[in-house]
Order: structure tokens, then sequence, then C-alpha cells
């Protein structure tokens, strides 16, 4: 039998993670444009897409605050290639490579 107090502190816990899960998904878009660091580099190519929902699985600590930091963060193909940003999972063997993947893969037009 569970104490009256006990039944009240784990209802408080459930209601305080739900809330913070909730907060904490509010607080990260499900989909972002990654800024460029060459803003006049490819024109052509609309800046990449990143989806946290497709990423989920890692969960947040997966990549923050190791491999991206929790602010917009600008890099290019060669900091990728040297295995920073997307290049520390996206290196042929954790997921697809970069290197010699379709540029539609990432650069999407949102419209």
């Amino acid at each position: 039998m569970i104490a009256p107090w006990g039944r009240a502190s784990t209802s408080a816990v459930a209601l305080l993670a739900l809330v913070s899960s909730v907060a904490l998904a509010a607080a990260f878009p499900a989909v972002l444009r990654i800024p460029r660091r060459q803003p006049d580099a490819a024109p052509a190519l609309p800046a990449a897409l990143f989806s946290h929902r497709v990423h989920e699985s890692f969960g947040c600590f997966g990549c923050h605050p190791s491999v991206f930091p929790q602010a917009p963060a600008a890099f290019t193909h060669e900091d990728m290639r040297q295995g920073r940003f997307c290049g520390h999972c996206h290196d042929d063997r954790t997921a697809f490579a970069i290197q010699g993947a379709a540029c539609g893969r990432c650069h999407v037009d949102a419209h």
C-alpha cells in the first residue's frame, strides 16, 4: 500500500515530467533552416533544412551541446567533411555520408 503522500509526490513528479517535456519540445523548432556561413555560396540552392523529428531517436543530449551549440550555428561542407556538425554522424558509418550525397537530400525548398 502506498502512503497518501507517496501518491501525491508520484503524481507531482509525473506532472513535472510532462510539463518539462512539453516545454522542452516547444523550445526547439521541429524543422529549422541551417544558416549559411557564406551567404553568397551556391545561391541557387536553398539553405539546408534540419528536422529534429527525423533525428529524435538520438535524443537532445546526443547532439547538444557537444556537437551543436544550442544556438544557430553556421557551417560549411568543409566543416562537415572534417567531422564537425552534421559530419559528426553523416560519415557513411552512422548515417549517409555528406560527400557524394545528392544536394536535395538536405537543401530542400520549404515552399
